[in-house]
Parts: structure tokens; sequence; C-alpha cells
């Protein structure tokens, strides 16, 4: 068997990616098992001993064409073929595309044959967008900044292709790194994230820093980051007026990070690559988390971890987070803190908004058989009896399609799906449901007229069915008469 597993994301994607990669490779131990990411990533992919064929996706030399003076639109498209054609060329048996994005799913549809299974977005035929499973539908319809999921990214792709990890999917690689002279007990700060405004500026990190030390001047902070971000370590690095810093910002490579957090007591540090690192090397956290990062998808996988979580960078109270650090080190488990924990979502939260708990109830009953939460809010019900009437209009214009043609009733389906969204964006607690709606429309596959025209029908049915658990028997009754 040959399988292909596609990951286009950035690092910390890759290395969520790493069990998954280790669970094929044991339950597959004789497979070809080839990993794709992009070239500039590539780095994260070191001490991954399961993998027999990384494959780097050369961007730069596919758009290079385009940024000539004179753009040549056709050498890139050549270039970009045959790149494809040689990746199609291997046969895949499996696809596994864990980037959940546009561009990747027309790359897997390119290199796909007729007899490779594909999990994860592809293309139609059509070009249309296909979701081939029902886990990467539920990714579409619910995960994301702002969506009610909490079922953690890497336990997301194992259940797409319906396995389960075991422990040693998750063991720290062996690489060598750099010792650079580091004491035998530290706390590991990493300043940077992702992006930019997921991060802490220079003077916050310094207050947080000293107020640690104000706790523990035994302890000696050791600060990591990128090349580009060593005036920011600098900036830190003096505004901490006691205590003992030491400033590796831009002198490691990845391999050095992963020997760092093996010696480390903690890691601190907002949404990035070390912090999913560390989920490898499973070294406690505290995860610096703001309302940019859905920290129930993101957030540090590694036994003993910790989340602070902020609005903005600007709301994070230096003196508190200072307080938390040292709490943890010592063993505490303050209360205010999300902590990491296990079971279907991998954090148990202090406080609990009981919209968001009814979201998420809700979404367990849409797709895990779960029971549907109970709806005591009037507004829910108003949305949902709205809903249903919309739904059952376009059920009725769907089935007069043979008599009055598509041209006349695609205008009054097309009315339809937009009073749903409209309804889901004034009321969000029905959104998980109109989403699920909106997304098994978009997995219906080309084909005649007639099929296209069946399976929306079962579709608005299966709807109706999730609304009367909300509808009043006697409000049912007034629509099936009011139909009559």
């Amino acid at each position: 068997m040959k399988i292909l597993v596609i990951q286009l994301a950035r690092l910390g994607d890759i290395y969520m990616s790493w069990p998954l990669l280790r669970a094929l490779k044991r339950i597959h131990p004789t497979a070809d098992l080839h990993f794709l990411t992009r070239g500039k990533f590539g780095s994260a992919t070191e001490g991954l001993r399961v993998v027999d064929r990384h494959i780097q996706l050369p961007t730069p030399h596919i758009l290079e064409p385009l940024i000539r003076d004179a753009a040549d639109v056709d050498m890139a498209v050549d270039r970009l073929g045959d790149f494809t054609q040689d990746l199609k060329s291997e046969s895949y048996d499996w696809i596994i595309n864990l980037t959940f994005s546009p561009a990747s799913s027309y790359l897997v549809h390119a290199i796909s044959t007729s007899q490779t299974k594909v999990t994860g977005y592809t293309r139609h035929a059509d070009g249309y967008l296909n979701i081939p499973d029902e886990v990467s539908a539920y990714f579409y319809a619910q995960v994301g900044v702002h969506q009610p999921n909490r079922v953690h990214l890497t336990d997301i792709f194992i259940s797409m292709i319906g396995y389960e990890y075991k422990e040693e999917d998750w063991i720290s690689p062996q690489v060598e790194g750099k010792d650079f002279g580091v004491p035998a007990s530290f706390v590991l700060v990493h300043i940077g994230a992702s992006e930019a405004k997921k991060s802490l500026p220079p003077f916050k990190w310094a207050r947080v820093l000293k107020n640690f030390f104000d706790h523990n001047l035994e302890t000696p902070v050791v600060m990591i980051g990128s090349a580009n971000e060593r005036a920011l370590g600098e900036a830190i690095e003096a505004g901490v007026s006691r205590g003992r810093v030491i400033n590796l910002i831009g002198q490691t490579e990845l391999r050095d990070i992963f020997y760092l957090l093996k010696k480390a007591r903690l890691l601190v540090g907002c949404d990035s690559a070390p912090m999913h690192m560390a989920g490898l090397t499973n070294t406690p956290c505290l995860n610096v988390s703001f309302d940019s990062v859905n920290f129930w998808e993101t957030g540090p996988k590694a036994t003993q971890s910790f989340i602070y979580k902020a609005s903005f960078p600007e709301d994070v109270i230096s003196e508190e987070l200072g307080g938390y650090i040292h709490q943890v080190l010592c063993g505490q488990s303050p209360e205010t803190l999300i902590q990491r924990s296990g079971g279907l979502t991998s954090y148990q939260t202090p406080e609990e908004d009981p919209q968001e708990l009814f979201i998420w109830n809700l979404v367990q009953a849409l797709y895990l058989s779960g029971d549907f939460p109970m709806a005591e809010d009037l507004q829910f019900c108003q949305a949902i009896e709205k809903i249903y009437e919309v739904n059952k209009l376009a059920q009725d214009n769907i089935m007069a399609i043979p008599d009055k043609g598509l041209e006349v009733m695609a205008p009054l389906l097309n009315r339809a799906d937009e009073v749903m969204a409209a309804v889901a964006r004034v009321i969000p607690t029905v959104a998980p449901i109109v989403r699920w709606y909106q997304t098994e429309k978009v997995r219906i596959p080309p084909g005649t007229p007639e099929s296209v025209a069946q399976r929306s029908l079962e579709i608005h049915e299966k709807l109706q069915r999730i609304l009367s658990v909300y509808m009043l028997e006697d409000s049912i009754k007034a629509h099936e008469s009011s139909k009559e």
C-alpha cells in the first residue's frame, strides 16, 4: 500500500500531524508512507522516522515565472503540472488531506487516480468541492475560530481515518540539539506566535517575567524565538530588572527546541509550534491564548498543562500571569486557569457560558449521537420554528420542479437558504443546525437534475426531523394543516 498524507499548513500543524503519521505506520507497517509539506516548513519533519519519503511543495519554483518583469503564466502552469504529474504517477492507494483548504483540494484531485481512496477535501470531476468523509464534513461545518468545535485537531485527524492513538504515537523524537549551557532547571519562554496578534508585546512579556521573579528568583528563564524577533528579546531582557534571563532568541534550530523542551520544567508561550512540539516531549505548558485562537482545537496536549485565556493581548494582567507561572511550577492547579484533561474535549474550563455549552451539546447531538439539549430560550424556539417553516416551503418547491421547471423554482430555493442563513446570524444558537444543512448541500455530488433534486429533498427531510425535536406537536400539526 502506498499512502500520501498532505499537510500544507504551518509548522504547528505539521507537528500536530506527527501522531497520525506514526499511527498509520504502526497499523500499516509495510506501507510506503509519503508526507507532503510546504518547502519552507520542511524542517518540521526532522526526527519523524516513520515517513518513507518527505515531499516538499516547490512553491518558489512554481511561482517564480509570475514575479518576473514579464510574467509567464504558461511556464508557472507547466511547472505546477510537472509537479502534480510526478505525484500522480506514484499511483497512491490512499491520500489523506489534513490541510482543509480549497487549494489543497485541487491538488488532491489532480494527483488522484480512479483507484485512489481519498480522505479530506478534494474536487469532483466538474471542479466543485468534494467532501467525501463525515469528519471532513464536520470540519467544514463546525471547526475554526468563533466556531463551536471543542475537539482538538490531533483528535480530528485520527478520527478522519477511523483509528485510535496509542502512547507510542506521542513519543519524543530522537534528535541531537545544542546544549547552550542552560542550567538543569529552567522555564522555557517562547515569545512569538504564528501571527503577531496572537502574542504579547515585549513590554508585556517583560512585566510578566518581572512578576514571576517576584515570586521565584531561583528558577531562570530561557527565552526562544525566531531570528527576526531578536530585537524584541533584547527589549524584554532590558525590561526585567531582576532574576536571570538567558536569551537564545534567533540562536535555535527546531531540533534544539526539542532538546530544550526535554530539559525544561515548563513551557510558557502563545499559539505556536513549540506548544505543539511540547506535546511530543510531554513538557507541561502554560499557554497564553486569545479570542483569535480556538484553544479547544490547538491548545497544548501535554499533561499538566494550562491555558490562560484573555480576549486580546492588552487584556493580559502581568501580575496575574507571572504568579500563575510560579504556581504551576510549584505543582499547583490554579482554579481560574483552563486545565488539560482527558476525554472528547481536551480541556476543563473553570466557568461555563450556558449559551456556549448549549451550542456544543447541540453539535454533539448532530454529529455524535448525543442527546439534544433542552431549549429554554424563547428566541431559539422561534428561530427553529421559522427555519422549519422555510424548510417545508423548500421541500414543496423541490417537489414542484417537474411541473414548474428548475428555472422557476431555483430562485425560491436559493431564497430559502438565504433566510436560514440570516436566522442563524441573528440567533447564533441555531447556527450549528444551519451549518450542518449548508454543508450537506455542498456535499451533493454532480448528477442529473433528478438525482440532485432527490438528494436535496433527503437533506431537507433530515433537517425537518432535526428541527422537529424542538417543535411543539401543535405547531407541527398547524404547519401540516396549512399545507393542506
